[in-house]
């Protein structure tokens, strides 16, 4: 892989892990939004999701700097709407 490869290839593989991290904030937002009966499965199914995208990012990281690159420390984009129940959804 050429130098112009190898530096496209970590860009990527940066935005990949920013949106990863972004996944376990979000992820772990709502975990702790959810209320109410039954919220246990749920808690722990958005917990898991949280721990996939740390993994996928550790990962995504990890090749950075087998590639020679330096990961990233941004995340990516998170919008908060304010809006937590479901009827508010649109």
């Amino acid at each position: 892989m050429n130098d112009q490869d190898t530096q496209r290839a970590v860009e990527i593989l940066n935005r990949i892990m920013e949106h990863e991290l972004a996944g376990v904030v979000r992820s772990t937002h709502y975990s702790l939004m959810v209320y109410g009966y039954n919220r246990i499965p749920i808690v722990s199914w958005l917990k898991d999701n949280a721990n996939e995208s740390l993994a996928h990012a550790h990962k995504a990281g990890e090749l950075v700097t087998l590639l020679g690159g330096h990961p990233s420390l941004k995340s990516g984009t998170l919008l908060e709407t304010e809006k937590h129940e479901i009827g508010a959804i649109s």
